[in-house]
């Protein structure tokens, strides 16, 4: 034992004499791991949950400056993402994402023994947590909206026949809740986290707008407790927030219907080109392309207004999967399962918004195909036309050069007879010389006699003429 004593005194005297290791980077990272615990529950509790898209910076800075002086605690430092105030009664946890904000407040409630359970109960699935906070908080807040909004009700189950009586008491308060038009809505519960709980709803809103859950705490831990609260209130806020996308796609899917009707009669058109002239197929070509062009502009102006849209949308629908999955449900006899309730009313919207997003996708490539069979069409038109210009112009170069040779036997010709009506000047004025006189020569026989040398000599001049600007 002194051995290992003295072996981890000298490793830690080693340790000591090191020098001081650099910082860590992005330690703001790593820390961000454990920065938005669950906030931490009691055994009897009502926990109210709601999320405000866009709400302001400075608004959600305000209303928290409250909620601290309401608590008698300094107001936290401008800009924070989340913070959590803790108090003896009550907690409020203020969360900043990415097109929201959520508030998490709890309540402590008092459990009267003395008071029938049913009763106790249905008090409490009454209760607001925000009846906690000064009316100053909400008034900061203002008329901003709510996105999604639930009461979670922790009530501990002990006593045998518990689950009875709460199925008893939210099937009272679904009866006094709905109305003749929400009469198919029936009650929602099951086991969670391993039958440690149970956890029941029936996703009706109230005056304020919220919905109600009632979790019975049978054999769950504080930190378990905390998560299970947790992952009902994003379901409830990020199901809210991916439904979103659900009238957008409503929405497209009308354009849609009108732009592939408009895309058919447009492949129509140019596919029933067959028989007409060039003329009209020249024509034709045009006026679908200029069609094409307004379908593509469209339909790009549809994916620029719903891409981001539909992208939060899966991925808020993969939180809610995440989280119902974490919930571990186990069907009660009689009873729908949240999962079951979402799967048949919850993923027919997602599924709309994924259809659309992909018939977006589809509409444009089907018109980007179109458009290039109209140019393959356009070019090989163009092509055609290009063969025939060349043709006209190799024709029209025969004959140029027909006509070349024929100026140039005449320039021959001509030359040849300015050349020779000059020699006659010249035999004319040698006839006056004595000496050529003397020998008698008609001056008709001397010019007769040049006209074939002037031929041909002209006839070569123009030939070497010719060749030069030939090889030029």
């Amino acid at each position: 034992m002194s051995t290992d004593t003295d072996t981890a005194a000298e490793q830690n005297t080693q340790l000591a004499g090191l020098p001081p290791l650099p910082p860590r980077s992005h330690a703001e990272l790593h820390d961000e791991l454990h920065a938005r615990p669950p906030l931490r529950t009691t055994p009897c509790c009502v926990v109210s949950y709601w999320a405000q898209p866009g709400l302001p910076a400075e608004v959600a800075d305000a209303a928290l400056r409250v909620a601290c002086a309401d608590a008698g605690q300094p107001a936290p430092p401008p800009g924070l993402r989340h913070h959590l105030i803790e108090t003896g009664g009550w907690a409020l946890k203020y969360e900043r994402h990415g097109e929201f904000v959520s508030w998490q407040l709890r309540l402590d409630l008092p459990a009267d023994p003395r008071q029938e359970p049913e009763l106790l109960l249905g008090a409490m699935l009454r209760a607001d947590a925000r009846h906690a906070l000064s009316p100053a908080f909400f008034t900061v807040l203002g008329e901003h909206p709510m996105i999604a909004a639930t009461h979670v009700v922790v009530w501990p189950a002990e006593e045998d026949g518990m689950l009875r009586q709460a199925r008893r008491v939210m099937a009272q308060l679904l009866a006094a809740t709905r109305t003749a038009t929400e009469a198919t809505h029936d009650l929602i519960g099951s086991w969670i986290a391993d039958d440690r709980a149970a956890m029941f709803t029936h996703l009706l809103l109230d005056e304020a707008g919220f919905t109600r859950f009632l979790l019975l705490d049978v054999q769950l831990s504080e930190q378990q407790r905390a998560r299970e609260v947790q992952r009902i209130v994003e379901i409830e806020g990020y199901r809210a927030l991916a439904m979103l996308g659900f009238p957008l796609a409503q929405q497209e899917s009308v354009l849609l219907r009108t732009l592939e009707r408009r895309l058919l009669q447009a492949v129509d058109q140019f596919a029933a080109q067959g028989q007409a002239t060039a003329a009209e197929q020249q024509v034709r070509d045009q006026q679908v392309f200029a069609e094409l062009v307004a379908i593509a502009s469209e339909v790009e102006h549809g994916v620029a207004r719903s891409r981001y849209r539909f992208s939060a949308t899966r991925a808020y629908h993969r939180i809610v999967e995440r989280r119902l999955q974490g919930l571990r449900e186990s069907r009660i006899q009689g009873v729908q399962t949240l999962g079951g309730f979402l799967s048949r009313r919850f993923l027919p919207a997602i599924e709309l918004c994924d259809s659309t997003d992909a018939r977006l996708s589809d509409v444009a490539a089907r018109v980007q195909r179109v458009v290039e069979l109209t140019k393959v069409r356009v070019e090989a038109r163009r092509e055609e036309d290009n063969q025939q210009l060349l043709q006209a112009l190799a024709r029209r170069q025969h004959l140029q050069l027909r006509l070349q040779q024929t100026v140039e036997g005449l320039s021959v010709v001509a030359i040849s007879y300015y050349a020779i009506s000059l020699l006659s000047y010249v035999f004319k004025l040698l006839k006056t010389v004595p000496a050529i006189e003397a020998l008698h020569i008609p001056v008709e026989a001397a010019v007769g006699a040049s006209v074939i040398p002037v031929v041909l000599l002209v006839a070569w001049f123009v030939r070497r003429i010719r060749q030069h600007h030939a090889v030029d």
